[in-house]
């Protein structure tokens, strides 16, 4: 990792395995899967009694939509949104946006239609145990027509590219999010050290399927961008909550501006890699899920030393090594659309 991470051992953490539990640093390839790194990630954060006081809120029902067929849905995908220049300096100055309308509510409810279909395919909905985790799907544009239009759309990558200020991105991937009722909190961080790319022109669009109300745990952003200035010699440590604690105590002795409010129906935030950020703990009833796709400027390299908080990065980067131009085949250019259709 380009930054400082340097680990002290202060206690064991039973999500680890292998060297990954042995070693005391990060310098090595992940040993699990992407979920069971989910899993050990959300035990990073500092939750207090109020975070985990188990009282869920139940929620009115989301508003029945007249569902778009998926050629609807496709269409209004490839069609633009209209990005000012006020809102791509605000992005550049703050780390991140939140746009609205980039969805409709239609669209936004046929996607939580079809990932709640995903995710009770891969995890079931007859656990007994362990329900109030994180859990997360990957690479579902490989599988499902549908979530490819979500993933792919030239109208998300084309906002991605303008607030970048670059003319190609990649995908780096998709990452299906489901925070369950009860789930606590997701650790300060920022993306700088989950993609192992050897860039800042990286950005992440978070879309919500479904509005996100304070009680459910909607991000929350640190800005400006260069807040993390303020933390990046904090030293990261694998084992226990105190890389998140002292980053808490950064931000409340320096007076860090933090931005939390609710998602709407249809507004997707846009945050860059280098911006730093959380999510509070679901104090409701209802699954909050997101669909996160991850963009990046056409022509960057994997960094030289990939660590374990990349999670299984060589599954979203086939056969591409340290160092290499990460442009496999599971990378294509969103925007501008089919470019490598042409030939480009």
């Amino acid at each position: 990792m380009r930054n400082r991470i340097i680990n002290k051992r202060n206690q064991s953490n039973n999500m680890l395995v292998g060297e990954n539990a042995a070693k005391s640093d990060v310098n090595q390839s992940w040993q699990q899967d992407n979920q069971a790194w989910w899993d050990w990630y959300v035990t990073l954060a500092e939750n207090t009694d109020q975070d985990n006081d188990g009282a869920l809120v139940d929620l009115p029902p989301i508003p029945h939509f007249k569902l778009p067929s998926d050629t609807e849905v496709e269409n209004e995908l490839i069609s633009p949104y209209n990005l000012t220049k006020d809102q791509c300096l605000a992005f550049q100055r703050d780390g991140f946006i939140k746009l609205p309308r980039v969805l409709s509510r239609g669209a936004v409810a046929r996607l939580r239609q079809e990932l709640l279909v995903l995710i009770k395919k891969t995890f079931g909905i007859n656990r007994t145990s362990n329900k109030n985790r994180f859990l997360s799907l990957e690479m579902m544009w490989l599988e499902n027509a549908l979530i490819r239009s979500y993933v792919l759309s030239p109208r998300i990558a084309e906002i991605a590219a303008k607030l970048l200020g670059v003319e190609r991105i990649r995908l780096y991937h998709d990452n299906v999010l489901a925070k369950e009722p009860g789930c606590g909190r997701t650790p300060w961080h920022y993306d700088d050290h989950h993609f192992p790319l050897a860039t800042d022109d990286v950005v992440t669009a978070w879309i919500p399927a479904q509005p996100i109300p304070i009680a459910m745990g909607p991000l929350t952003f640190a800005k400006p961008l260069s807040v993390f200035e303020l933390v990046k010699d904090i030293d990261f440590n694998k084992f226990d909550t105190s890389y998140d604690k002292q980053i808490i105590e950064a931000f409340k002795s320096n007076n860090v501006v933090l931005e939390e409010s609710p998602f709407e129906m249809g507004e997707v935030s846009f945050h860059h890699n280098k911006s730093f950020h959380t999510a509070a703990s679901n104090k409701t009833t209802r699954t909050r899920v997101v669909l996160a796709n991850t963009f990046f400027a056409d022509g960057a390299r994997v960094v030289e030393q990939p660590t374990m908080v990349s999670g299984d990065w060589q599954k979203f980067v086939p056969n591409v090594g340290p160092g290499e131009i990460a442009a496999s085949k599971l990378n294509p250019i969103c925007w501008p659309p089919n470019i490598e259709k042409k030939g480009q």
